[in-house]
């Protein structure tokens, strides 16, 4: 019996072998894009091979899940014994461009943004999405789409469909959930490219959103939430977009933030009704019994003691209610005092126990302090222009030291500082036991600039301006600027270098020349002469400065009704003077400082040598201090700043008309023209400017637009006086009013309505407009 299935199964083998055959050839038909090698390759199926349907079944499959082709077919020919197969293949193109069209509402860039993909090769930067954000889903979400879809490859059918699906999302978001597209692949050798047609069909939007229910929280807090927005006519909103997607996420996030402020039963719903294209939205809300934070426990904590850890975070607490923001709060404050003395790895584990019955939460943060983390390699990136040196001379830590907190963000703030780079960050990366290795990564900003605008002061009027500064040197971090600047009243041609790091070491040595010319309501000041000033860094925030200035100063046009005091400077003069200054600086931004503050001491003595005539001693002390709400976090920033200065003359002279302080006008009390907050001609009513001058302005600016677009308000007084008898209550000067601040990446831009509380002779309105157009001169 044995041997009878043995023979039937050697016949069995044996008719098998002579019906599968060998494949005598293999070819490629209909490919266009991808190589003829490439897919024999993916086929792998060779001549002289024993066929098997089997195989040529896992040979389009391996096709298939390349990607490469929308479709592929295997026709089989029998000659003789052999067999030849032909692969007929439809394979995609290489594509290089994504376009739009149709698409009115979303613009190409836009949709580009909001789908979260390069339409052309190169123009989007996985690197650039993460600058500026703290990684979050959504980031990683974005990222995770930027490398699936890289563009100078195949893009599957999967691939494109998935393309469309976000294209159709985003006009959802929009308010268009009719909308229709379809693409088109252009096949072009080198150049080819998608063309997604979008028909976006009829938009519905809000007419309304009630709320029922919220006791707790205002309509306006938790509109403030959501992404979905009634008609406003004053913020110019007719015609909101409705999208029941993005609807059932702002309610996510109104749930997610009453349980955060202590409403752990907050039940949140919506319900909406249609009319037309127009939507009526309830949402209602059960807010339930608020819970209060009955304990707060840290464990783990050897180096620092409780308090230390929890400062006034728990006292502040309004209410004693469980806060979501309260425990990030304290945990960001440990983890930031652990990382000022090198505990950079301090881990805080939360745990939360819920008493339901009495509506009490009790939270414990466990810590683990971990070891001192030191500083290992560090590593400068994104310097494409800049040399690393001008990056590292700024930092404050360097390797083989303990990593602090406080001194890695110092050393951020540092280079931003210089002017040279839009973004900056410092991150860690541990290599190994308790040494971490940092990336110093900068992204470069065009330093560069060739300006050509308006500016506007008082003291200039309306001027046009040609500038070229390049910032950044030759990647040495020097500086190099020429500008031209006429208007009806101004005039300056200058030139300036600022060596950084003189002789390699903390020291700016800047050398300036330049000829200005400012015409006055009754004369004309003419300034033509050349600067060189040392600065150094002599500790952190503190730099100090010496420089002698070589000018001549020419008085003209002085008109029959000006001032005997101005007359007096009629003609030429020559001005030889030493200027010291010594500054401290802890502001976090330069251009709008929003905390820290600047100090700064100036005193410039003039001498009669190298053919000076002028015998004077000008000393000015001012300081700067910045405050920003941390209590509620709202972004309001306040300021306040004082300055005082003297002149007095020596040796016989008098004081310069131009070296005298002119208190009022666009840059210290605002209300009043420039100089009538100080000493006036009794004749002709013009102000002559004062030996000394005290001025305290107390500003407070409100954020409406991220950090571009600021409210602010501001009171403004002083006096600019000859004796210090004259420093009255009764004569001070005061103005006040509120303006708007545009933060530009240059300068900001402000216009201030000011009301002056005192009237003076010449400057008799009642309030004034004030508008600063870049702080050039």
């Amino acid at each position: 019996m044995w041997l009878l299935f043995r023979a039937f199964l050697f016949v069995f083998f044996l008719f098998s072998f002579s019906l599968a055959g060998v494949i005598r050839e293999v070819k490629v038909e209909g490919a266009q894009f991808v190589p003829e090698d490439v897919i024999l390759g993916l086929i792998n199926l060779r001549q002289g091979s024993l066929y098997s349907p089997d195989m040529v079944r896992e040979s389009i499959r391996r096709m298939y899940r390349t990607g490469f082709f929308d479709q592929v077919e295997v026709y089989e020919e029998r000659v003789g014994d052999d067999v030849v197969l032909t692969y007929k293949v439809k394979d995609l193109p290489v594509i290089y461009k994504i376009e739009f069209t149709g698409n009115k509402k979303i613009k190409s860039d836009e949709l580009e943004r909001k789908i979260g993909i390069e339409t052309e090769i190169g123009k989007i930067d996985p690197d650039e999405i993460t600058r500026g954000f703290t990684s979050s889903p959504a980031i990683e979400e974005r990222l995770e789409i930027q490398r699936r879809l890289r563009l100078g490859r195949v893009l599957t059918r999967e691939e494109l469909e998935f393309i469309k699906k976000r294209i159709v999302e985003a006009y959802i978001k929009e308010g268009y959930p009719n909308v229709q597209v379809s693409y088109e692949l252009v096949p072009k050798k080198g150049a080819s490219k998608v063309v997604y047609k979008i028909v976006e069909g009829e938009p519905e939007y809000v007419s309304s959103i009630n709320f029922i229910g919220n006791q707790s929280f205002s309509r306006g807090r938790l509109l403030e939430l959501m992404e979905t927005k009634p008609v406003n006519p004053f913020a110019f909103r007719f015609k909101p977009p409705f999208s029941e997607d993005v609807l059932k996420e702002d309610v996510k996030k109104i749930r997610d933030f009453y349980r955060s402020e202590g409403f752990l039963e907050a039940q949140v719903n919506y319900s909406i009704k249609k009319e037309g294209n127009r939507y009526e939205i309830d949402i209602k809300i059960q807010e339930g019994q608020r819970y209060k934070l009955s304990d707060l426990r840290i464990e783990g904590n050897t180096l620092y003691a409780y308090s230390e850890l929890v400062g006034d975070l728990l006292r502040k607490n309004r209410g004693g209610y469980y806060r979501r923001e309260v425990i990030d709060k304290i945990k960001g404050n440990i983890r930031r005092r652990y990382s000022e003395i090198g505990f950079l790895g301090v881990f805080v584990e939360e745990v939360e126990r819920v008493d339901s019955e009495n509506k009490k939460v009790n939270v414990t943060l466990k810590l683990q302090e971990g070891e001192p983390i030191y500083v290992d390699r560090i590593e400068v990136q994104g310097n494409y222009e800049s040399r690393d040196y001008v990056i590292r001379r700024e930092l404050r830590f360097q390797e083989g030291e303990l990593a602090n907190q406080r001194e890695i963000e110092r050393s951020r703030t540092r280079i931003f500082n210089l002017g040279y780079y839009q973004d900056v960050s410092i991150e860690p990366f541990p290599s190994f036991g308790n040494n971490w290795d940092f990336t110093a990564r900068v992204r470069e900003r065009f330093t560069g600039q060739f300006s050509v605008g308006l500016g506007y002061n008082q003291v200039t009027g309306l001027s046009g301006f040609v500038s070229l500064r390049k910032g950044n040197f030759l990647g040495t971090g020097d500086i190099i600027g020429i500008s031209l600047s006429y208007g009806s009243r101004f005039k300056e041609n200058a030139f300036s270098y600022t060596k950084k790091w003189f002789l390699n070491q903390p020291i700016d040595l800047t050398t300036s020349v330049y000829d200005r010319r400012v015409e006055y309501s009754t004369y004309t000041v003419e300034r033509t002469g050349v600067d060189f000033i040392l600065s150094r860094e002599f500790a952190e925030f503190w730099r100090a400065s010496a420089g002698v200035s070589f000018q001549k100063v020419k008085y003209s046009n002085i008109s029959l009704d000006a001032s005997p005091l101005v007359k007096e400077e009629a003609g030429t003069r020559e001005s030889r003077k030493l200027t010291f200054g010594l500054s401290r600086d802890t502001r976090d931004n330069y251009l709008f400082p929003s905390s820290g503050s600047l100090t700064e001491l100036g005193y410039a003595v003039a001498v009669s040598v190298l053919g000076g005539n002028e015998k004077f001693n000008r000393i000015t002390l001012s300081h700067q201090q910045f405050f920003k709400d941390m209590w509620l976090d709202t972004g309001f920033i306040l300021a306040l700043r004082g300055s005082v200065g003297i002149v007095e003359p020596y040796g016989g002279k008098r004081v310069p008309l131009d070296e005298r302080f002119f208190v009022g006008g666009d840059f210290t009390i605002r209300g009043y023209r420039y100089g009538y907050a100080g000493p006036l001609d009794p004749n002709t009513k013009d102000p002559i400017g004062s030996k000394k001058q005290v001025i305290v302005t107390t500003e407070a600016n409100y954020p409406l637009y991220k950090d571009i677009l600021y409210l602010g308000v501001f009171y403004d007084t002083g006096l600019g006086f000859n004796d210090w008898n004259e420093l009255k209550r009764e004569n001070l000067r005061g103005g006040y009013g509120a303006g708007i601040r545009f933060v530009t990446p240059i300068a900001p831009i402000k216009l201030d309505w000011a009301f002056k509380t005192k009237k003076v002779p010449g400057d008799e309105s009642r309030s004034r407009i004030h508008f600063v157009l870049g702080f050039y001169f």
